[in-house]
C-alpha cells in the first residue's frame, strides 16, 4: 500500500507500480490519495488494471481475504471530501 500526494503521485503511480507489478508475488497493489477520497487497487488477476473506490465503498482485498471500507480508511483523515461526506451523512440521519 502506498499514500500518495501530489508530490509524490507520479512516482507512485508510475515508477513503483512498474516495479511493484514485476513482482512475481504480488497480487494486489493499493494507492491511497492523502489529499482527496480515492483508493484504487490494482489486481494481477485483472491485468494490473485500476479500480477506483470512494467513500462508501466497500473493497475486498483478495490476496488476503478481508473487506475494508473506504471510510473506515479516511476514519482519522479531514480533507475537503470527507469532512463533505460526513456532514451529508449527518444530515440524512437528522
Amino acid at each position: 500500500m502506498e499514500v500518495i500526494s501530489r508530490s509524490t503521485r507520479k512516482i507512485d503511480e508510475r515508477d513503483k507500480l512498474l516495479e511493484y507489478i514485476n513482482i512475481d508475488s504480488l497480487e494486489e497493489y493499493v494507492v491511497i490519495e492523502q489529499d482527496v477520497v480515492d483508493v484504487t487497487v490494482y489486481r494481477k488477476n485483472d491485468d494490473w488494471r485500476s479500480t477506483h473506490y470512494f467513500l462508501g465503498d466497500d473493497i475486498h482485498f483478495e490476496s488476503i481475504n478481508f473487506d475494508l471500507s473506504v471510510e473506515a480508511i479516511y476514519e482519522r483523515v479531514q480533507n475537503e471530501d470527507v469532512l463533505e461526506y460526513l456532514k451529508e451523512k449527518a444530515e440524512e440521519n437528522e
